[in-house]
């Protein structure tokens, strides 16, 4: 078995499709699915279930995938290790992050990084929080961006910041206050995340501390989506505030201050405790702690007032 059947297979795992697979690793198509029966030889089992144009692990290809993935990554970082001991600064860089993050932090981070780095591959996914967290701890993540705490001793944490989630409101919608009650949210029309994302577990966990039941007309997996659908008339939402005034300036929305409780969540990097940490990966997380702070600095990211005997 060589490395090149370990990444054919993947490729083809991932693009569940021989053809594009082969584009993806510059083979003929083919010749690709000779590889690929190589390997099936080698294993003695069948890795993929092939239906018309589109191919599906089988059971043993399932087994063998987390196996096949957490190979490669491990030859993929021997090698990055002895190139920076010759002062080569190349390899690959796999980062998971929060679609909210992702949308703002992520692009001035990823520009300064690729002028320090600039033969580095970086690959960024945006994922739900705990898909961030299975991913690093399976390997398949060299850092992720999620939601904080986490209490596992295989992974460490950095801090990054503290993000406050808003009443989110077209302007033109009937609604006085600046600030609310987490209570006062019934019945308005929202429109959150499903039910299965953190962000909106948090919602629900405030809103369950308050004793109101939300009524959620709409349920959308991005962010960005939310926020053009509120525009739109369909319902008002509840975002991190952070990702709502960087990503969307000016008067488009009215923030709305959330209390009793606010809803609040910690956002930071984590990684493998017991994993070598190379220089691209350790000025990544620098990079991500230094552009926060400048964007918390941000004109356009004022902080509303507070008050102190109100939580």
């Amino acid at each position: 078995m060589e490395l090149r059947h370990l990444r054919y297979f993947i490729a083809v795992a991932a693009a569940q499709n021989f053809t594009k697979a082969a584009a993806t690793v510059h083979v003929s198509q083919p010749s690709l699915s000779v590889q690929i029966r190589a390997l099936e030889d080698e294993l003695g089992a069948r890795l993929f279930d092939r239906l018309g144009r589109k191919v599906s692990l089988t059971q043993a290809g399932e087994l063998f995938r987390d196996h096949a993935e957490r190979a490669v990554r491990e030859l993929e970082r021997a090698t990055q290790l002895v190139q920076e001991v010759h002062g080569a600064q190349r390899g690959r860089l796999v980062v998971g992050t929060l679609a909210t993050v992702n949308s703002y932090l992520i692009p001035p981070v990823v520009s300064q990084f690729k002028q320090r780095f600039p033969q580095v591959h970086l690959q960024i996914h945006s994922q739900p929080s705990n898909d961030i967290v299975s991913s690093v701890l399976a390997n398949r993540l060299d850092l992720g961006i999620c939601l904080l705490p986490l209490v596992d001793d295989r992974l460490l944490t950095v801090p990054l910041f503290e993000e406050r989630l808003v009443l989110v409101a077209p302007t033109q919608y009937p609604l006085s206050q600046s600030r609310l009650r987490m209570k006062d949210l019934a019945g308005l029309p929202l429109i959150l995340m499903p039910a299965d994302y953190c962000l909106r577990k948090m919602v629900e966990a405030g809103c369950s501390e308050a004793r109101v039941k939300t009524d959620v007309v709409l349920e959308m997996t991005s962010p960005e989506g939310i926020l053009q659908a509120v525009a739109e008339g369909a319902g008002l939402t509840i975002l991190p505030e952070l990702y709502v005034r960087l990503r969307s300036p000016g008067s488009k929305f009215r923030l709305i201050e959330l209390y009793n409780p606010v809803p609040r969540h910690s956002v930071g990097l984590i990684s493998l405790a017991n994993r070598y940490q190379s220089l691209a990966v350790k000025e990544f997380a620098t990079l991500c702690g230094t552009t926060t702070a400048q964007l918390m600095t941000k004109p356009n990211f004022s902080t509303p007032s507070r008050h102190p005997n109100r939580k």
